[in-house]
């Protein structure tokens, strides 16, 4: 395969494409479960909620800011969804040990064995789809993937925070 110098206007069209697919991608985690038919005990829980399982199962036990930050939604939605989780016996709030005002969310195991599936049902799909490439196009995939997250995750780290909903932990405030 011959590799041509990108021009800018390779350049400018690549990034379309990426901001293209950015929204469907979303859209898909946001809305991705386990396969039709295979709902675990306790399925029937809403999208949000799945996707709050989801964020705790990859991320471990945190704290509702931490929650709250990670997936890009106000304190006061993180604290509605994990009351109703709780609700439903899928996720228990402790004090954390090192600061008592902080409460930390963690998972039942009902809620992980829910997790695990979605999780791995979104890996199945990204590995299905991963296997049409080459093994070079694979590391380029994820190369530029990486720096994207890369990217992306510096810049909303450098947000003011009257932009964002919540404050992220490791901020420092001057």
């Amino acid at each position: 395969m011959i590799t041509l110098p990108a021009t800018d206007n390779d350049t400018l069209s690549h990034a379309a494409q990426v901001l293209e697919a950015l929204p469907v991608l979303r859209r898909w985690l946001i809305r991705s479960g386990p396969p039709k038919g295979s709902r675990p005990a306790g399925g029937g829980l809403s999208l949000s909620q799945v996707r709050v399982l989801v964020h705790i199962f990859h991320s471990g036990a945190q704290t509702m800011s931490e929650l709250a930050y990670g997936l890009g939604i106000s304190c006061s939605t993180a604290t509605e969804s994990v009351s109703a989780l709780e609700s439903r016996g899928r996720v228990v709030r402790n004090r954390s040990t090192s600061d008592r005002r902080q409460v930390v969310v963690s998972l039942t195991p009902e809620a992980e064995a829910i997790a695990a599936e979605v999780y791995s049902h979104r890996k199945e799909v990204v590995e299905r789809t991963i296997r049409q490439l080459s093994v070079q196009e694979r590391k380029a995939f994820v190369k530029g993937l990486s720096l994207l997250a890369e990217n992306a995750e510096s810049w909303v780290d450098q947000t003011p925070r009257v932009e964002r909903t919540t404050e992220p932990k490791r901020a420092v405030r001057v």
